[in-house]
C-alpha cells in the first residue's frame, strides 16, 4: 500500500505526535509499504525508509492571537492550500491525520476525488467549533488510549479503536553510564539524577519538581531535556530557589541520542498538570529500564503499573512528589526491579511493530461503519 502521514509539524518538531508519524511510518515501510510524510517546510528526514515531502505554510505564531486553536486551525489551512493538490493526485491508498484541524483538507480532497481510506489517529482533544461538520471525511477512528478514545467518541459519535503508541525497543534499551556524556551535561559523576523529557510548557508541571528539589539531598540533580516557551521562567525559578547548579537544561536532543541521555538518569519524572492522552516519554524511559513517576491522569494511567513499573501521583501536590522521589532514591534495589519490569512491559505491549501491524490490518479490512450505536 501507498500510505501518507499528513502532519504539518512532522518535519520540524520532535514531539510525541511527530514521533508517531516517523516511527509508525518506518515500521510500516519495513512491512513492505511505501510510506510518505507530507509536512511543512523545514527540518530533515529522520529515517531513510520514509519519504519526506514538504510544502509551504504560515506558522501558528504568525496568525492573530484569537486563541491557540484558532491559530493552529489557520496554520493547517494555510498548509492545505499548498498540499491539497498533491494529496489528491499522489494516488495514496491511505492518508493518516492526527488532529481535527486536518479534517477540512480531507473533506475538500474527497470532493476533488480522493479515493484513499482516511484514518484519524487521535492523541488529544483539540476540538473546535465546526469540526463535526467534517467528520464524515474520516473512515477509521483510532486513539492512543482508552481515555482519549472516550473523548473522541463523545465528540463525534464514532466508534474508536485503541492502538497504543510504541517504541523501538532495539534503540531504546538499557545502556551503560557514560562519564564523558555526564560531564557534557554538567552532571557530577556521583549525582543521582531525575530526568524529564518533553516540551517546556507550563502544563507539563516541571515547576513541581523544582519546588520539591530544595528539600531533597544535595546530590540529587534534575536533568531537563527539551525546549519551549517556558524555559526562561523555569530557569528563573531554579535560580530563585538556589538550584542553578543542580538543575541542568540541555535543550533539544535528537531522538536517536535520547537513549544515551536517559542512561545517565536514575528516575524519570513526568509531573504533568494538564491532560496527557498517552505519554510516549514514559514508554521510552521504561524501555530503557528506568522507573517512572507520573501524574495520575489521562492516558498515563494505562502505561504505568503502580508498584510494578513506577508510581502514579496526584498532579501538582509537591509534598507527595518530594516524598515519593526521596523514598525511591533510598531503595536502589527496588528502583532496579521497577525498571526491569517496565522494560518487560514495553517489549510485550508497546512497540512500533505492533502498532504498524494493527494499522495495516485495519486498512486491509477496508472501510466499515464506525458510528457508535
Amino acid at each position: 500500500m501507498k500510505i501518507c502521514f499528513y502532519n504539518v509539524t512532522a518535519s520540524f518538531i520532535q514531539g510525541g505526535l511527530e514521533t508517531y508519524c516517523w516511527e509508525a511510518g518506518r515500521a510500516l515501510a519495513r512491512r513492505g509499504h511505501r510510506v510518505s510524510i507530507v509536512a511543512g517546510l523545514g527540518g530533515e528526514p529522520r529515517h531513510q525508509e520514509v519519504e519526506l515531502l514538504r510544502f509551504p505554510f504560515r506558522r501558528e505564531q504568525a496568525w492573530p492571537d484569537l486563541g491557540t486553536r484558532f491559530r493552529r486551525l489557520m496554520e493547517r489551512l494555510s498548509f492545505a492550500r499548498h498540499s491539497l493538490s498533491h494529496l489528491v493526485s499522489a494516488g495514496y491508498d491511505a492518508v493518516v491525520v492526527n488532529k481535527p484541524f486536518d479534517f477540512p483538507v480531507l473533506w475538500q480532497a474527497r470532493r476533488r476525488g480522493l479515493a484513499a481510506q482516511t484514518v484519524f489517529r487521535s492523541g488529544g482533544a483539540e476540538f473546535y467549533l465546526g469540526d463535526r461538520l467534517f467528520a464524515d471525511s474520516i473512515d477509521h477512528w483510532l486513539s492512543t488510549s482508552r481515555y482519549n478514545a472516550a473523548q473522541v467518541e463523545s465528540r463525534y459519535g464514532r466508534r474508536v479503536q485503541v492502538v497504543h503508541n510504541g517504541v523501538d525497543v532495539d534503540q531504546f534499551k538499557p545502556l551503560a553510564r557514560a562519564g564523558q556524556l555526564r560531564e557534557q551535561l554538567g552532571l557530577p559523576g556521583s549525582a543521582r539524577v531525575l530526568a524529564s523529557v518533553g516540551r517546556l510548557v507550563g502544563w507539563k508541571g516541571l515547576r513541581v519538581i523544582l519546588e520539591a528539589l530544595p528539600l531533597l539531598p544535595r546530590d540529587v540533580h534534575y536533568l531537563v531535556v527539551g525546549e519551549g516557551p517556558d524555559e526562561a521562567r523555569l530557569r528563573e525559578q531554579a535560580a530563585q530557589l538556589g538550584l542553578a547548579e543542580r538543575v541542568h537544561f540541555c535543550g533539544r536532543i535528537a531522538h536517536e541520542e535520547l537513549p544515551q541521555v536517559l542512561a545517565q538518569a536514575d528516575l524519570l519524572v513526568q509531573p504533568s498538570l494538564g491532560e496527557e492522552s498517552f505519554g510516549i516519554t514514559l514508554v521510552e524511559a521504561m524501555a530503557c529500564a528506568l522507573p517512572v513517576l507520573a501524574s495520575r491522569q489521562g492516558g498515563m494511567t494505562e502505561i504505568v503499573l503502580p508498584g510494578a513499573t513506577g508510581e502514579l501521583l496526584p498532579p501538582g501536590e509537591v509534598g507527595v512528589w518530594r516524598e515519593s522521589i526521596a523514598q525511591l532514591l533510598r531503595q536502589p534495589d527496588r528502583m532496579r526491579a521497577l525498571g526491569a519490569a517496565g522494560r518487560e512491559r514495553v517489549v510485550a505491549e508497546f512497540t512500533w511493530a505492533a502498532n504498524a501491524a494493527k494499522l495495516e490490518r485495519l486498512l486491509q479490512e477496508g472501510r466499515a461503519p464506525c458510528a457508535v450505536s
